[in-house]
Parts: structure tokens; C-alpha cells; sequence
């Protein structure tokens, strides 16, 4: 069963997935093909640190089961994965 974010969290969640939206929307052109890698870089290494390596690999096993359901996270409204989540 997965938990929903604190309201609190959620909204400063859904603020900052906006605040990297409308960066990643001014990245020149060149640069906007790499973000989506580059965040998921980011993404991973913080989870990781946040939750531990071994925590972190199931985070991103129920994300890659939804992605490989064709449930796709939409950009301004967060899923839940975990607790963990903000």
C-alpha cells in the first residue's frame, strides 16, 4: 500500500517539481534533451542517500513497474512510492 505525502510536503513538492519544470523548459535547446537524464541522475543519488542504497532500489523497482504499466508520473502532480517521499 503506498502513502500519500504530509499536505504540507506535497504542496512544497508540487512547488519544487514546478520550479525544475520551468527550468528545464529555459535549458537552451542542446541542453534540454540531456535534463531528463541529468535529473534522473540527481534523483537517484539523493534518494540513495536519503533511504539507503537498498531502500532506494526498491523505490525505483515500484516506479519502473509503474512506467512498464504505461502509468507515466505527470509532471505537476507526485506519486507515491514510499513513505520516503516528501
Amino acid at each position: 500500500m503506498m502513502t500519500a505525502p504530509e499536505p504540507d510536503r506535497l504542496a512544497e513538492l508540487q512547488h519544487a517539481m514546478r520550479l525544475i519544470a520551468d527550468a528545464v523548459e529555459s535549458l537552451p535547446d542542446d541542453c534540454r534533451d540531456l535534463a531528463g537524464n541529468a535529473l534522473l541522475n540527481i534523483a537517484a543519488e539523493a534518494v540513495a542517500q536519503d533511504v539507503g542504497c537498498a531502500e532506494a532500489g526498491r523505490i525505483f523497482a515500484r516506479l519502473g513497474d509503474l512506467l512498464a504499466r504505461g502509468l507515466q508520473p505527470p509532471m505537476a502532480q507526485p506519486i507515491s512510492l514510499t513513505g520516503f517521499d516528501a
